[in-house]
């Protein structure tokens, strides 16, 4: 038995090691064809999933923001153009900015970052840099909204001058959005919210045309979380927005400002707005509205000209007696009582206490009598209600002008089928009440009385341009043909000229033009019985010179205080300050000038750079000024100041033609501070060159080409 069992032992043994090796092989088997079916199913099915994923890790589409179009003023002045800021941040970390050159450099450049901020110490910088290394920081913010001039002037430093990939130089560019005027024509302007694409004015109106189309580019990530460009087929150019020509005159613009705001401040009120309008063309020249703060000071925040619309009063009775000439035909030489009246259960009385007597529906107009206006229209249109109301609509003041700014304020004239009209509602809709406009709209009324009868509309824009290419312009548009017959309309402006001769608004009157012109008074609050005060909106409206109309104005101040409350005594010096001074800069000398010549007609003949000076003086034998020749001055003197030459150096220099680097050296040099937009060379600068400046003025440039 003991030989059976050695016998038979070794082939067990064989047979449990074969086992063992087939059971390795069938797993390896097994093994294998799960990484094939693995493989075959990564390759064939999951592959292009996996390739994309890869591509979205280490490749993007990065969007190229376009630039922002520019808007400019009737004389080509910038009104608001989108200027490049930088954030300039640092990478410190050694495996950039290796050891050698950080520490053989940082003196150097602590030194001119001291030089060029020095409102921190060389040895401060250096222990900020330092500390940010030691932490080993990756974006260390440098500088926030540093301009181009000084972010180029940093590239230049010793560590920064290596690159992002050396020196760990990193440049955010970002944009914003800059009036160059501070808050002129601001609310007209605007602003636009990209974000949440909201906004208010001509930058809402035309965020299409300002915005551009925004490009891409594929960028590849590279060591350190850095992304490259990487060029192919598929990246798209930015294309910038095209700019925008307003009829905006910065010189009318800022007179129309100044005299509100002075009236504002004089009558403690609440708020107020002036719009001037060329009368052939309904281009708007300025528009200004201003309101109280809770600090006492006014500011533009509300379009009141454009968007409030509000019972006008007395400025009214011009399409009332439109309404009423028409109709009877009669003569303004009818006789009708002043004073007070009463039409059904309530009275209406005159401003002036016991009113004139029985006067003419010409001095009735003159005076501004509430009962004459309303007691002739009732007469002519009390039994024919409706028929008052379409004359109104005939004059189209039922409906929006279709400005471009949103936000127009709706017109209201009530019918006789309004719920709400009674026995009294056409003699208080004759003068005003009952009954509500914006003061653009009523403007346009009386601009359409100064052209003739014909209704333009209110026109913001000029031209749209695509660089030097203009790509849209806009033409006077006419609302409506003839608001009145020919006859009708000689007679009330007749009774618009007597209103300045003879009437409230005499203080406008003057030995050097016409003017015509109705004021108004509304009471805010007069439907409110038992209010403690009385709320009064002052205005006048009205277009010169009369014999040859220009330009029409309208002045609206709400709630004045200091005991003024009429429309001649409030708003009439506004008007007047801003027609004066309109007359006397564009219109003298037999109204030669039709539209204001553009800024880039050229600099001063009486400005020019100093070597020029210096050779003119030569030749006409006077002393040499010895100026240094590459700065620009500006003389003063001549025909009013004979034998006299005053060289006056604080002179913007002119520097369209030249590239950035000079440009801004030679501004600089002149310590103003430069804004930079576009690439290539200076093609418009603002303020323009040959006016005075003064040290640290901000200065616009455009470059193009």
């Amino acid at each position: 038995m003991g030989k059976d069992k050695k016998h038979t032992a070794p082939s067990d043994k064989r047979t449990g090691f074969s086992r063992k090796v087939y059971l390795v092989y069938a797993f390896l088997l097994v093994f294998a064809v799960a990484v094939v079916f693995r493989m075959s199913r990564v390759i064939f099915v999951e592959g292009r999933g996996l390739l994309e994923k890869s591509d979205r890790q280490s490749l993007r589409y990065q969007k190229t923001p376009a630039v922002r179009g520019n808007i400019y003023s009737a004389d080509n002045s910038l009104l608001a153009v989108s200027v490049p800021y930088f954030d300039v941040r640092l990478d410190l970390h050694p495996d950039v900015v290796c050891n050698d050159t950080f520490n053989q450099n940082l003196r150097p450049l602590c030194d001119s970052l001291h030089k060029m901020y020095p409102e921190r110490s060389s040895a401060g910088y250096r222990q900020m840099l330092e500390k940010a290394r030691k932490e080993r920081k990756r974006n260390f913010l440098l500088r926030r909204n540093a301009t181009y001039s000084e972010m180029s002037r940093l590239r230049t430093f010793p560590i920064f001058n290596k690159g992002q990939y050396k020196g760990g130089f990193i440049v955010e560019e970002k944009e914003r959005r800059v009036r160059p005027h501070g808050l002129l024509a601001s609310r007209t302007i605007g602003y636009y919210n990209q974000e949440s694409a909201t906004g208010v004015g001509l930058e809402q109106a035309y965020q299409k045309e300002l915005c551009g189309i925004d490009g891409r580019r594929l960028e590849q990530k590279v060591s350190n979380g850095v992304w490259r460009p990487v060029y192919n087929s598929d990246a798209v150019q930015a294309e910038n927005g095209k700019d925008l020509f307003t009829t905006i005159d910065i010189r009318i613009q800022d007179v129309a400002e100044s005299a509100l705001k002075d009236c504002m401040e004089i009558n403690e009120a609440e708020h107020g707005c002036v719009v001037l309008m060329e009368v052939k063309t309904g281009k708007v020249v300025s528009i200004a509205n201003l309101r109280k703060e809770e600090n006492g000071t006014y500011h533009e925040s509300m379009n009141y000209a454009v968007g409030e619309a509000v019972e006008p009063g007395s400025t009214f009775k011009l399409a009332s007696t439109i309404a009423i000439l028409e109709d009877s035909h009669c003569s303004p030489s009818i006789i009708v009582p002043t004073g007070k009246m009463q039409f059904y259960n309530r009275w209406m009385r005159d401003s002036h206490k016991g009113g004139w007597g029985n006067v003419s529906l010409q001095e009735a107009f003159e005076k501004s009598s509430n009962v004459g206006i309303s007691y002739l229209a009732n007469e002519v249109f009390h039994k024919k209600q409706a028929r008052f109301v379409e004359y109104f609509k005939k004059m189209r003041l039922h409906k929006p002008l279709g400005v471009e700014i949103a936000g127009e304020g709706v017109p209201y004239i009530k019918d006789p089928s309004d719920k709400t009209w009674s026995g009294v509602s056409l003699p208080w809709m004759s003068i005003g009440y009952e009954l509500k406009l914006t003061p653009l709209q009523i403007l346009t009324l009386y601009n359409a009385v100064a052209n003739d009868g014909k209704m333009m509309k209110p026109l913001f824009v000029n031209e749209i341009r695509q660089g030097d290419e203009v790509v849209k312009k806009f033409e006077p548009q006419v609302l409506v043909d003839r608001i009145c017959s020919k006859e009708t309309l000689e007679k009330v402006k007749t009774m618009l000229e007597g209103v300045v001769e003879n009437g409230t608004a005499t203080n406008l009157k003057n030995d050097l033009y016409k003017v015509a012109a109705k004021t108004g008074t509304a009471q805010i609050n007069y439907g409110k019985r038992g209010s403690e005060k009385m709320t009064y909106r002052a205005s006048v409206a009205g277009y010169f010179p009369a014999d040859n109309p220009r330009y029409s104005c309208i002045v609206m101040i709400t709630n004045p205080q200091k005991n003024r409350i009429y429309g001649g005594a409030v708003a009439g010096p506004v008007f007047k300050e801003i027609a004066d001074k309109v007359y006397a800069t564009l219109m003298k000398g037999g109204l030669q000038t039709e539209s204001l010549p553009p800024a880039e007609a050229g600099a001063p003949a009486s400005a020019g750079y100093a070597a020029d000076i210096s050779t003119v003086f030569a030749h006409i034998g006077l002393r040499d000024p010895k100026l240094e020749p590459t700065s620009f001055v500006k003389l003063r003197g001549g025909a009013n100041r004979p034998g006299e030459i005053v060289l006056m150096k604080e002179v913007m220099p002119d520097v369209r033609g030249l590239g950035l680097r000079d440009a801004v050296y030679l501004l600089e040099k002149n310590g103003l501070k430069v804004q930079v937009s576009g690439k290539g060379k200076v093609k418009r600068q603002e303020p323009e060159a040959g006016r005075t400046c003064a040290k640290g003025q901000q200065v616009f440039l455009e470059l193009a080409g």
